[in-house]
């Protein structure tokens, strides 16, 4: 931030507010200053980003360090904006973040680049409501995988499939579950088996109460203009249900996307017998 304005177009509703001045300006170069300042290629930083993959193969692209310690990080995989001080006396950056999960991971981890970050800092009238001012600096990015996986969420959607066959008061006996909401249901194994084979989906390994772990291909829904839906010719037809109904759909695959691509609603094709 080099400019008061700049600022101000970065924290509009503080700048209503508060007004940004000298003295937020001050002490966000301040920041900037110490912040870019400490990276070290070699050695992770408090601040620093970490391109996460825990346990269970579930990818996090920004995962923050908090804390540095002897032989460890301490790492929240998905934070919120942190904010960040630097103690004038240890010449050290400070980082207070929520968010989750937490996790302690090696320090010794691969170097990948930089990137730039967001932070948050109380501006110039102290601790309050909406007192916080949000920047951006320029911090090392790093890489570190817990475990080994076939499959993790950089590249696949993962999916709890739950069995409901011998469920006799649903209507529907697969139901497909993504970071704990619905993502679809299909009455019949045929149908079952025609998602995995639409998103190369893979039955990974079993859970309990009859649902077993899916890995398929990244999936991405998109609608667009009827000329360019019907102009698309690199494009398999398929047929999606979409709020009880059936429309024709048309998939590119593109190394491990699938994008779904249908007209915007007015101009669905809809398919009467499948």
């Amino acid at each position: 931030m080099n400019t008061i304005n700049e600022l101000k177009t970065f924290n509009e509703s503080y700048d209503e507010l508060y007004g940004v001045n000298e003295m937020d300006l001050e002490k966000i170069q301040s920041l900037v200053l110490h912040i870019e300042s400490c990276r070290d290629i070699t050695t992770p930083q408090v601040g620093d980003i970490v391109q996460f993959t825990n346990s269970y193969g579930e990818y996090h692209a920004y995962a923050h360090i908090e804390n540095v310690c002897k032989d460890q990080l301490y790492i929240c995989e998905k934070p919120y904006v942190p904010f960040i001080e630097a103690n004038q006396h240890t010449n050290k950056i400070k980082t207070s973040t929520s968010g989750g999960a937490w996790f302690f991971i090696p320090s010794n981890i691969r170097y990948v680049g930089t990137a730039r970050k967001s932070f948050k800092t109380w501006g110039h009238n102290g601790p309050c409501a909406n007192g916080a001012v949000q920047f951006t600096a320029e911090v090392s990015v790093w890489e570190y995988t817990k475990g080994e996986h076939k499959f993790t969420t950089k590249t696949h959607d993962k999916f709890l499939v739950h069995n409901r066959e011998h469920d006799k008061e649903t209507d529907y006996n697969y139901l497909i579950s993504k970071g704990g909401q619905r993502h679809a249901a299909f009455k019949t194994k045929e149908e079952y088996q025609h998602w995995l084979k639409t998103f190369n989906g893979v039955e990974a390994a079993e859970n309990n109460f009859n649902s077993i772990v899916v890995w398929t291909y990244k999936q991405v829904n998109t609608s667009i203009p009827l000329e360019e839906y019907l102009a698309l010719s690199n494009a398999n037809i398929d047929t999606i249900l979409w709020n009880g109904k059936h429309y024709e759909c048309k998939r590119v695959v593109e190394g491990t996307t699938v994008t779904t691509y249908m007209p915007y609603m007015n101009d669905r094709i809809e398919i009467n017998k499948i």
